[in-house]
């Protein structure tokens, strides 16, 4: 079966985001209409894959986020995981 996943990695609410709040106070010159009182910034991970059925894309998915695209320390995952015809 194919498989396509989109992956979303978040710094964890404890966390402070440096980068984040300098996009957030700088927001003001480009869209000064906004008053933005939260902006925090993580990564989207896009992968297309192969695996045998839907529970063993999920098991893998699953071990992949935690031991590999995330920092499990600071970081929270999740994702969206969907079959497809498509090969990219």
């Amino acid at each position: 079966m194919k498989f396509k996943a989109l992956v979303y990695v978040r710094l964890r609410a404890s966390v402070s985001d440096a980068a984040g709040n300098a996009v957030r106070n700088n927001t003001k010159m480009v869209a000064p209409n906004l008053n933005i009182s939260l902006l925090r910034i993580g990564k989207a991970i896009d992968l297309w894959f192969e695996a045998e059925s839907e529970e063993v894309a999920r098991k893998d998915m699953d071990i992949l986020c935690d031991r590999m695209l995330a920092n499990t320390v600071i970081e929270d995952w999740s994702y969206d995981l969907e079959e497809t015809e498509e090969v990219t």
